[in-house]
């Protein structure tokens, strides 16, 4: 849903500086609104992840922690590498980290991008809704990937772009109305240029689920106050966003039920095998 957007010169993303403030403001209320709702995915994800038996795991984008504490129960004992470029959500991680009594857990400062300047031969990167809020997702796969040791694994669960008749879908059409620019469809060349990084998709899987909540006005206000329209708004402004409220109001496609609210929504999850070498390492 939070997108680079795009001019005439091509695809342009916010400045980093606004983002990292962005999700610091928006840290404690995503961990209190937006993790419960998305735990079901993050568990799916987990159960996917299979990294060899030795060697450490990284988590670059852990955001307040969720996935370091699953992480961390299924996998006691093994290191964890967890990182995230704002300051807000790395407190919060570590809190987690220690209320759940995982020792094994070190959290650090640092973009995802970011991952091989800090981290080596892991056996597994582990990625939850991170990689479609990137300014360049390929990048990042390149740097996880040289991450890993030869067998390593890459689960990565994410916002892919959402169809037209849904209510994701309506939201990007708004923001594309209201301020002229649009998010580039990057998931095709990505997933294309996976194997000149070294890496061979084992599953490519759609998650659906319903997501509850109250009206579809606290669902944009919780989008706005502390998700990923929370970068937007920073970044056009209220009145921007007011329009785009509006305009998507007037056609959320939201499901009424049973006194709830449900957006029906559909992550993308891959796993993904480190089988050769990427593009920094040939000889």
């Amino acid at each position: 849903m939070s997108a680079p957007t795009t001019d005439r010169a091509g695809p342009k993303p916010p400045d980093p500086t606004l983002v990292f403030e962005a999700w610091n403001e928006a840290a404690r209320g995503y961990r209190e609104y937006w993790s419960p709702r998305f735990r079901p995915f993050v568990e799916r994800a987990v159960a996917a992840f299979d990294p060899p038996a030795e060697g450490p795991l990284a988590v670059p984008g852990c955001g307040p922690g969720d996935e370091v504490v699953l992480l961390a129960q299924k996998f006691p004992a093994r290191a964890i590498l967890a990182s995230d470029p704002s300051s807000e959500m790395v407190g919060l991680c570590r809190a987690a980290a220690r209320a759940a009594g995982a020792s094994s857990v070190l959290v650090t400062q640092s973009p995802a991008e970011g991952l091989a300047g800090s981290v080596r031969q892991a056996a597994g990167v582990f990625s939850s809704f991170t990689l479609q809020l990137l300014a360049d997702p390929l990048r990042a796969l390149g740097a996880w990937s040289l991450a890993l040791r030869r067998g390593g694994a890459i689960t990565v669960i994410f916002w892919p772009r959402p169809g037209p008749d849904t209510s994701f879908g309506r939201v990007q059409a708004a923001i594309e109305r209201a301020t002229g620019q649009s998010r580039p469809d990057w998931e095709p060349k990505v997933a294309a240029e996976l194997p000149h990084l070294g890496l061979e998709i084992e599953r490519d899987e759609r998650v659906a689920l319903d997501v509850e909540h109250a009206s579809p006005e606290e669902w944009f206000q919780a989008a706005v106050e502390w998700g990923a329209l929370r970068p937007v708004f920073l970044r056009w402004g209220p009145a921007v966003l007011e329009r785009c409220r509006v305009d998507w109001l007037s056609d959320h496609r939201m499901i009424e039920r049973g006194g709830k609210w449900i957006v029906p929504s559909e992550a993308r999850l891959w796993t993904l095998r480190k089988t050769g070498e990427g593009p920094h390492e040939a000889h």
